[in-house]
């Protein structure tokens, strides 16, 4: 064989070496792309787990203009918020509250003081609607006086009567709304008040009326409940009522739509579990009503000063 022959099959022989590489590179590629490595199946769950959101509708709370209810409210949202849920208030009286849960507007409410003080819209409305929790457990609520007035021999709603003159023949109220005004209108009628009236406004108004009343060294009564920062701001006595005409005590009572439980059932557990001391109430009412801060930083605050007894709670929505 000649030398150009040789050269020719020289380069032949090379490019046949280059097509082959080149070929069996490309298989390899190929393979590679269509054979993947198998996906742990613990890091595929989580995946799964990371993907299932919260629902997207917002869980509606009802909200009495009452200050330990409102922070109450605040603390429960901000921690179903933590938790990837929508949660909302509304602020509105509390017989509109409770017609509003029975017809599914509204999902729950965080006051439902029974079984006395609630116990006409209870009557309406309750064959709709769940009591779900005990949420503080022993209150109190009625007609007030300062010490001054009390140390006059006021110690009963029975001495209101023939004193109107004391109290300008007014009972100092809260909105018209809330069961204790209804309450009390029973008591007027029970301890024969007939000269006097019950002065509906607000619970800041009502407030704004004892301290004013007090400023002056002037006598009052007024409604008023336990918990609630009233008793550590003021020097009152609470006026025996021995008809039990506002009852013996209620507790609060978390209140839901009779259907809550199959829509959030995590949640529903969740709120089975939250209660608060009425100590922990009456802080949130003072730091609120009296201390004037946002319901939104007492509720962070609280949630910051207080990780174990909120991971207590959070264990059901996990």
């Amino acid at each position: 064989m000649t030398k150009k022959h040789e050269s020719n099959w020289l380069v032949f022989a090379l490019l046949l070496a280059v097509f082959s590489v080149v070929l069996v590179s490309g298989c390899v590629q190929e393979s590679g792309e269509e054979v993947s490595e198998p996906q742990n199946v613990s890091e595929q769950e989580e995946e799964e787990e990371s993907e299932v959101s919260a629902p997207s509708e917002p869980i509606d709370f009802g909200l009495p203009p009452w200050p330990g209810v409102t922070v109450k409210t605040e603390v429960v949202r901000q921690i179903l918020v933590s938790e990837g849920y929508k949660a909302e208030s509304h602020e509105l009286d509390a017989g509109i509250v409770y017609a509003q849960l029975a017809e599914g507007d509204l999902d729950v409410l965080l006051a439902g003081w029974l079984p006395v003080t609630h116990k006409d819209y209870w009557n309406k409305h309750g064959d709709k609607l769940e009591q779900v929790a005990v949420n503080v457990n022993e209150t109190w609520l009625g007609v007030a006086v300062p010490t001054y007035t009390y140390e006059k021999n006021i110690t009963s709603l029975e001495d209101l009567k023939g004193n109107g003159g004391m109290f300008g023949n007014r009972i100092v109220g809260i909105e018209p709304g809330a069961g204790i005004s209804q309450s009390t209108l029973e008591a007027i009628d029970a301890y024969e008040l007939s000269n006097y009236t019950l002065a509906t406004s607000s619970t800041p108004a009502m407030m704004a009326e004892v301290d004013a009343a007090v400023d002056g060294n002037e006598d009052i009564a007024f409604t008023i409940w336990e918990p609630h920062s009233a008793f550590a701001r003021f020097d009152i006595k609470k006026l025996e009522d021995p008809k039990q005409i506002y009852g013996g005590g209620d507790v609060v009572k978390t209140i839901a739509r009779k259907d809550f439980k199959d829509d959030y059932p995590k949640v529903y557990d969740f709120l089975k579990e939250f209660e608060v001391s009425p100590q922990t109430q009456s802080e949130w009412i003072l730091e609120y009503s009296d201390n004037g801060r946002d319901p939104s930083d007492i509720a962070a605050e609280w949630i910051a000063d207080n990780p174990d007894k909120v991971d207590d709670w959070k264990e059901s929505l996990n």
